[in-house]
């Protein structure tokens, strides 16, 4: 069950994370943005930080070739306290909670989207842990609180896009999933 749980949320990690990069580089005007900030990732991250994500880039691509998962994850785990060292924030968490959910600590993962959102208030992130508690089996009232902050952020988000934005829609739906997921059923 508890394999079954990460692996759901692993899916929906995926998901977000295609959405956001989908949302991040449809325009032409994004497109230049997303390639220099993808650029400033790559020439911040030093020789250590580039050896570990291609250790970690390499077992991620023996996970789905393996026939043997078990071994594949404790690779992956002993890896982990190495990719903690990355020298870039963006590009360690991203690789941190990959890698917590594919070895099965979701707790981890919560708890590194705890620090983030300590340092900046996203909303897709916000939006993530808030599935994450659900996989730990949180408190209801604890959930619904979470996706109600997380559409406060949405909300936020909205309200400084153009409503003819292309990510106003995207926005839009994530606001109106969150609100249906804090308990308020007419956002169905």
């Amino acid at each position: 069950m508890k394999q079954q749980n990460t692996r759901i949320i692993l899916l929906s990690l995926i998901s977000f994370t295609t959405l956001g990069l989908a949302t991040a580089c449809n325009s032409s005007a994004n497109n230049g943005l997303e390639s220099s900030t993808n650029n400033e990732i790559k020439s911040e991250l030093n020789s250590e930080s580039r050896k570990f994500i291609e250790e970690y880039n390499s077992l991620i691509l023996e996970f789905q070739n393996a026939d043997n998962e078990t071994q594949t994850a404790q690779k992956l785990k002993s890896l982990i306290p190495k990719l903690k060292q990355i020298n870039s924030d963006k590009e360690r968490n991203r690789i941190l909670i990959s890698s917590y959910l594919r070895v099965g600590e979701t707790e981890q993962a919560y708890k590194l989207t705890e620090e983030i959102l300590a340092k900046e208030k996203k909303p897709n992130m916000k939006n993530f842990q808030c599935m994450l508690m659900e996989s730990l089996r949180k408190p209801a009232s604890l959930i619904k609180g979470c996706y109600s902050e997380a559409a406060i952020l949405y909300k936020n988000e909205l309200n400084k896009l153009d409503p003819s934005a292309f990510t106003y829609t995207q926005m839009l739906s994530g606001f109106n999933v969150n609100m249906y997921h804090a308990g308020n059923n007419e956002y169905i």
